[in-house]
């Protein structure tokens, strides 16, 4: 016998008992009071009642026929599914012994008949409330278990993170020891590269100024008595003399750049290829060369090598000329850090297949007959670049000229460009 009613039911309570007036007054009495109330007279009813929709409560009559309240609270003590269910005794019985049994047997409580309604309704509703406590409870426990679990999974993860961490500090730590063996090993052998260049350049000069001075002196007295073939050799010499020397120039100058990082002081620009073209007077004159120079800035940089970068690039536009007269145009744009410059020639160009080549030692495209040099001015350019904290690179075609990019540290935007006049010789 169920409850109607469409109010939220207070819970869920099943009444076992053998007397039909007993019952009956308990399902109305329950019923109006909110509770939903099924009502057998058996005690095998009652299980399957209670196995097929599990109540909150049980109200168990103990004295009934073929199964008493004792037997029926055994089978519910042992089947997994009621054990927990809260089981108040009903009976006439008075003796201590049957409510300590009926206790054994997975009762809660005992109420003895005839019972008042009054306290029937306060221990059921007492019960109720301590199963719901009880639920809330293991609940809470599980939540709590699950969330200890949690973090102990998230412990364990940290300890293998920081573990992992400690291995790679550890790696990175042994792996900058080694980079700061193999910077001082490469300092180390930088210095001797350097000193055992400076050296055998002197023992070579020496020996090459020597045999260059007795030829000038052979040629300057012995010229006219040799046949052709013979003025060809001295030449020869001369010329061979003259190139290693150049070389031997461009190793000291090479060796001798220096290091990164080095203190660097405000530059202008303009007065760094102002003295290059100085420098480079007789090649401008003998070539009619036409150096122009637009907006260029104060910069960051060592005065001396960026004298030798503007040289080494503008020499090589008026060397590798076209038919028309060199004609090499130096620009500068400002950007964020640092200052990239252009240096546009319309000489005979290069091939973009040889872009990777230009920039290393002793690389040439062209034979010494065709166009004289060491193979060494563009490697200067690019370590100098390099010794800035920049890059260079060529934009150029076969026929079409070239344009060599650079960048260098700028000093400030708010320093006004310092313009080189247009230097022309005829």
């Amino acid at each position: 016998m169920n409850r109607e009613n469409n109010s939220v039911s207070r819970g869920n309570i099943l009444i076992i008992d053998d007397e039909p007036n007993n019952l009956r007054v308990l399902l109305n009495c329950l019923t109006d009071n909110g509770y939903d109330v099924r009502g057998v007279l058996t005690g095998e009813m009652g299980l399957k009642a209670a196995l097929s929709e599990p109540p909150d409560l049980v109200l168990l009559d103990i004295m009934m026929p073929q199964m008493d309240g004792y037997q029926v609270g055994n089978h519910f003590k042992n089947i997994a599914e009621l054990r927990d269910i809260p089981i108040i005794f009903v009976s006439a019985k008075y003796d201590t012994l049957d409510k300590v049994k009926a206790f054994r047997v997975g009762g809660v409580d005992y109420i003895m008949k005839p019972f008042q309604i009054e306290e029937v309704l306060a221990r059921i509703e007492n019960h109720l409330r301590l199963r719901r406590l009880q639920d809330e409870l293991e609940e809470q426990n599980l939540l709590l278990q699950a969330e200890i679990s949690q973090r102990q999974a998230a412990e364990l993860a940290l300890q293998e993170q920081n573990a992992q961490l400690q291995l790679e500090i550890r790696e990175r730590e042994r792996a900058e020891a080694e980079l700061a063996k193999l910077n001082e090993d490469l300092a180390r052998s930088n210095s001797e590269l350097a000193q055992f260049v400076s050296i055998a350049s002197h023992d070579l000069r020496s020996p090459l100024t020597t045999v260059k001075g007795y030829g000038q002196l052979f040629k300057m007295r012995h010229a006219q008595s040799l046949e052709a073939e013979g003025q060809r050799y001295i030449n020869r010499i001369l010329d061979g003399c003259d190139r290693m020397l150049n070389l031997i120039d461009d190793l000291l100058q090479y060796s001798r750049l220096g290091k990164a990082g080095e203190q660097f002081s405000p530059v202008r620009s303009a007065e760094a290829i102002e003295e290059a073209c100085q420098n480079l007077s007789l090649e401008i004159t003998t070539n009619q060369a036409q150096i122009i120079c637009r907006d260029l800035p104060v910069v960051m940089a060592d005065f001396s090598q960026l004298r030798q970068l503007f040289q080494n690039l503008i020499g090589n536009a008026i060397k590798y000329r076209g038919e028309a007269n060199p004609l090499v145009e130096v620009t500068a744009i400002n950007e964020t850090d640092h200052c990239l410059f252009a240096v546009k020639d319309n000489g005979i160009g290069i091939a973009p297949e040889s872009f990777p080549k230009i920039f290393q030692m002793f690389k040439r495209l062209h034979g010494p007959s065709e166009y004289p040099g060491t193979g060494i001015g563009l490697a200067i350019c690019q370590k100098i670049v390099q010794l800035h904290g920049g890059r260079i690179w060529v934009e150029s075609a076969p026929g079409q000229g070239s344009i060599f990019y650079f960048s260098i540290p700028v000093l400030s935007a708010d320093i006004p460009p310092l313009l080189v006049k247009n230097l022309v010789t005829q």
